[in-house]
């Protein structure tokens, strides 16, 4: 399995700023078509910090709302782990997950749930994939990367992105739903051979872009920003 690294430096100058407005690091990945709605990881930012994982996904359910600033506790999760793809997993009355069903009609790349929660319990619950990262050396386990509803009876199928949004904002906390992300974003696309990616922040553009010892990401595509003060 691929391993990806991600390195955010800030200077130690700008950290003077950063820190007392309460600003954190925040990462989070798409699944399926749009942006992201779930904040993977927040984390309190230091001159360098380096980020790993490798793309292994847990599939969960919660009770959570879908809703701008509300917080994911998961309620069941895929055992063992990681989840396998091709397939679906089966949400059982017993607020659990069966084994895995093998499905043609379901992609390599994309995991599946069917919600057989019965209706007159929950009408409706919150699936969505997990997935570990190493920040330095602590272990942030199994953090949700997204979030959307499923009614009783019905499948969710999603698939991952190996895109990482990076932003500093002071609002959300891990597994938190977002609606949209505020602010300026910079989107560090690993996968096609990149598998690690160095990039620092910009204090005139409010953003992260390439480190000089990654030059011209940028041109390659690797690095995308997204800011309307850079149209």
């Amino acid at each position: 399995m691929t391993k990806y690294t991600l390195t955010l430096n800030i200077d130690p100058d700008d950290m003077k700023y950063i820190k007392p407005a309460g600003q954190r690091l925040t990462l989070a990945k798409p699944v399926g078509s749009g942006d992201p709605n779930v904040v993977w990881l927040s984390i309190d930012p230091f001159p360098s910090t380096t980020i790993t994982w490798t793309e292994d996904y847990w599939i969960y359910a919660s009770t959570a709302e879908i809703a701008d600033g509300a917080s994911i506790d998961k309620l069941s999760e895929v055992a063992p782990g990681p989840a396998l793809d091709s397939g679906f997993y089966p949400f059982t009355p017993a607020a659990i997950f069966g084994p895995l069903q093998k499905d043609p009609q379901i992609a390599r790349g994309t995991y599946a749930a069917n919600n057989y929660m019965p209706y007159s319990q929950y009408p409706a619950l919150t699936f969505g994939l997990s997935q570990s990262a190493m920040i330095g050396k602590t272990l942030a386990e199994r953090k949700p990367i997204s979030a959307q509803s499923v009614l009783a009876t019905q499948q969710i199928q999603m698939t991952p992105f190996t895109h990482v949004y990076v932003w500093l904002q002071s609002q959300f906390a891990s597994e938190t739903i977002i609606t949209k992300i505020i602010g300026n974003s910079s989107v560090a696309k690993f996968g096609g051979g990149v598998e690690s990616i160095v990039m620092k922040y910009d204090p005139d553009r409010g953003l992260f872009i390439e480190d000089q010892q990654s030059a011209g990401m940028t041109e390659r595509g690797i690095i995308e920003l997204r800011t309307p003060l850079l149209v």
